[in-house]
């Protein structure tokens, strides 16, 4: 059964706003992916500079074996008809980046569901220690929204506990 890592608490909100202009973030990301929610959301205009937010995402175990998936809703909204920003995803574990994506072409007409495949998790040690840095890549049309209505992880099921390789050995007529 797969595990999700959704948003748990804001630790850099940069110019980034939730949907009325505050600065709890996670709160309007954190929605599950078959349940996403377009009433909330973070938002970042397009004014010529990078605009970054970080994300805690919550704990999960260690994953059995497999991929694991950036898994974001968003859209553009493009004000002046030329090209939109872009929208970078970075998987963190403490300050190193352990995943990166970048869509440079974020729907502009509705919200889009985006999934990139995280391939080689080998390099994540600690499950409980992931951010999501979110960044809004300018372009040279000003003006523009980038907005998100949801962001998580999602990886394999743990690893069995304890798990052993023992072969049980069957006493019979002992006790007869």
């Amino acid at each position: 059964m797969a595990q999700y890592a959704y948003p748990d608490a804001d630790h850099t909100d940069g110019s980034w706003t939730d949907q009325d202009g505050g600065s709890s973030l996670y709160v309007a990301i954190d929605d599950a992916w078959d349940s996403a929610d377009a009433s909330t959301y973070i938002k970042s205009p397009d004014d010529g500079f990078e605009d970054v937010c970080i994300v805690r995402l919550g704990d999960v175990s260690t994953p059995d074996s497999g991929n694991a998936y950036i898994k974001y809703r968003a859209i553009t909204v493009d004000s002046m008809g030329g090209s939109s920003p872009s929208l970078k995803l970075e998987l963190l574990q403490d300050s190193t980046v352990k995943a990166t994506t970048t869509n440079s072409s974020v729907n502009t007409s509705s919200f889009t569901d985006y999934i990139y495949t995280i391939s080689d998790v080998s390099g994540i040690s600690d499950w409980t220690d992931l951010y999501m840095r979110i960044t809004m890549v300018p372009n040279m049309a000003a003006s523009d929204l980038m907005i998100i209505t949801q962001v998580y992880l999602e990886t394999q099921s743990a690893a069995p506990a304890g798990s052993s390789s023992k072969i049980p050995i069957l006493l019979t007529g002992m006790y007869s």
